[in-house]
């Protein structure tokens, strides 16, 4: 008897699924971690944008016209809006500081005008080398790491959705001990270990020239991190308002983690210093 195979795989469209959602989870840091206690960097700041797989695409096209309106050509990053950074690959360089300037306002009112969620953990350095599991970069990118994917984890579950996390490469063996530690954390169980149950597959490593989400995750991630560390927070009190927070409004501990919770140093400035009162 000849089967009528393509009966077999009707032509009909099942329609969207209903409920089903999505949220991509881009990840950077500000600046590269200190090997070592620096009076120079007091703090290390990783920070996370989450953005809903059918808002991304829309959010993409708003940093390509940012781009575009202003002749930028290549990768936007921090570091690159500051008045002295004079690097050969920056798209900024014959901008002067008040163009910088502006620029940066501008991108900071595009992400407060996006359909996406800030995370973030700030650890001070200096507390967290005290620890046996913090000897070297690796170890305290993976100590501040941590907090970041437990609130992408909570967010999932508010949210009612699954989600991915994509990070910037850091090089052949950063990546592969990186991806060896997100896998130890969705495998651990335990009152002080999160359940990483809405999370879907490892970890995706990209290239940040190549990625909308992990330029926007270095931008932020660079003005929390000036707020740290010198205390001026206009950008980022402008994006304040897609930090997440709890139902009555708390962004510690639910938006923004500061590490070690109970001896992170609160009025710390770059050089070491103690701010005064």
């Amino acid at each position: 008897m000849t089967r009528n195979v393509a009966a077999l795989w009707p032509q009909r469209n099942p329609g969207p699924i209903l409920g089903a959602l999505m949220h991509l989870c881009f990840i950077d840091e500000s600046g590269t971690p200190p090997s070592r206690p620096s009076g120079h960097e007091v703090y290390f700041t990783l920070a996370a944008v989450i953005i809903r797989d059918h808002d991304w695409s829309e959010i993409a096209k708003k940093l390509l016209g940012f781009c575009l309106r202003h002749n930028i050509r290549g990768e936007l990053k921090w570091r690159y809006f500051s008045p002295h950074n004079a690097t050969a690959e920056n798209p900024l360089l014959g901008s002067d500081a008040a163009t910088r300037k502006r620029l940066s306002l501008e991108l900071a009112h595009l992400i407060l005008a996006s359909e996406l969620t800030v995370v973030a953990c700030v650890t001070d350095v200096g507390v967290a080398f005290e620890y046996a599991s913090v000897s070297n970069q690796q170890e305290l990118y993976h100590f501040t790491y941590k907090p970041v994917t437990e609130r992408f984890q909570y967010f999932l579950q508010d949210n009612g959705s699954q989600g991915i996390v994509i990070a910037d490469h850091r090089g052949r063996d950063s990546d592969k001990l990186f991806r060896a530690h997100h896998q130890s954390l969705l495998s651990k169980r335990g009152k002080a270990t999160s359940a990483y149950n809405r999370f879907i597959e490892g970890l995706f490593l990209q290239d940040s020239r190549h990625s909308v989400g992990i330029q926007l995750a270095d931008f932020v991630a660079g003005a929390i991190h000036r707020a740290y560390t010198t205390g001026d927070a206009e950008i980022a009190t402008l994006i304040r308002p897609k930090i997440r927070r709890s139902d009555d409004g708390k962004i510690l501990g639910h938006g923004i983690v500061q590490l070690p919770r109970d001896r992170f140093g609160t009025n710390l400035r770059r050089g070491g210093r103690r701010a005064g009162p």
